[in-house]
Order: C-alpha cells, then sequence, then structure tokens
C-alpha cells in the first residue's frame, strides 16, 4: 500500500516543497512507497523562490518544476491521507481547523523528527506508529509558536537562511524515513 503524506507551510514556495522533495527521496532510497506532496496555507500557482531552488539544488534536490497549491480540506483528507506534515503551529491549526478529523495525524516537522527517535521503527505498521506518535498529545499544548516545533521560515531572508532551512529539513526527513522505514 502507498504512504500518503502531505507537506503544509504557508505559500508552498520554501520549506514544505523541500520537505515534499527530500522526505520523498528518503523514503524512496528505504524502499518505502510513499506519494508526498504539498500545499500552502496562502499558496496558488507561485514558482519555488529562487534561494531556495538554489540551496536544494546544492544538496542535489531538483524542485524547478514545483508550483505552489492552496491547502484545501479535499488535500488533508485525500493527500495527507495516512501523515499531515506543517512546519509550524500554526500550520498544524489550520490544518487541523479546516479538517479535525487529521488531528490524530498530523504533526510539526519538528515534533515529527522527535517522534521518530522516540517511538522507533515502525515495523512495517506505518499506521500504529502514528498513533503512538500522537500518544499524549493535547492541542492546547501546541497554540502558541515555539522554537521546539516552529521551522524558521527563510522567505525574504539572505540565501544562508535558505541553506539552514534545506539542511535542517534534510535532517529531519531522513530520521522520519529511517523510522517508518524500519
Amino acid at each position: 500500500m502507498t504512504l500518503r503524506i502531505l507537506t503544509v507551510c504557508t505559500a508552498n514556495v520554501c520549506r514544505s516543497p523541500v520537505a515534499e522533495r527530500l522526505l520523498a527521496q528518503h523514503l524512496a532510497a528505504a524502499g518505502v512507497d510513499a506519494e508526498v506532496r504539498s500545499v500552502g496555507t496562502h499558496g496558488g500557482r507561485l514558482r519555488m523562490h529562487r534561494d531556495t531552488l538554489a540551496a536544494a539544488a546544492a544538496i542535489g534536490v531538483d524542485a524547478s518544476d514545483h508550483v505552489s497549491r492552496p491547502l484545501t480540506a479535499g488535500a488533508v483528507r485525500d493527500e495527507g491521507a495516512d501523515l499531515v506534515i506543517g512546519m509550524t503551529r500554526e500550520h498544524l491549526r489550520e490544518i487541523v481547523a479546516m479538517e479535525p478529523a487529521a488531528w490524530p495525524r498530523t504533526f510539526t516537522l519538528k515534533e515529527l523528527g522527535r517522534a521518530a527517535l522516540r517511538v522507533g521503527p515502525a515495523g512495517g505498521d506505518v499506521a500504529g506508529w502514528v498513533a503512538r506518535a500522537s500518544e499524549g498529545r493535547k492541542a492546547a499544548d501546541l497554540m502558541v509558536p515555539s522554537p521546539d516545533d516552529d521551522l524558521s521560515d527563510p522567505y525574504g531572508r539572505d540565501r544562508r537562511y535558505h541553506d539552514e532551512m534545506v539542511r535542517e529539513v534534510d535532517e529531519l526527513t531522513r530520521a522520519i524515513a529511517r523510522a517508518l522505514a524500519a
């Protein structure tokens, strides 16, 4: 069965498309059959930011064909059927407000990266792994921004911020792919 994952950021021109491409790449390398897509809470028909494109290309990721798409309840239901990953707590709140049933399978990227270490390998049971990753979470704990969960947005900043974001997303998506593949 194909694992369906949706990544979400604001404009879908920096963080979520990088997470989409890197997570898809790492899952494929680990032998996991997955479809990873991305959207933005305010996205729609925009090209990827040039500095993010360059930062991604520097580590071998081609995203030159990316065009942003808007977040919809249908995308959360259908494309994020197994896992929805926001880049910040704000994105998580917007996702769950739009599609409340998504709460147990919706995480921030940093939160899911920590869960990958805490929960350990999926052992072929992705749904069980997601349920274990979600145990003990409270929506109220995620109501305010936090550097522990929020991936910094490089939009409008120097190229080095785009490079830092890409490196961080690469590390987090590798950890998640390792846990889901095991």
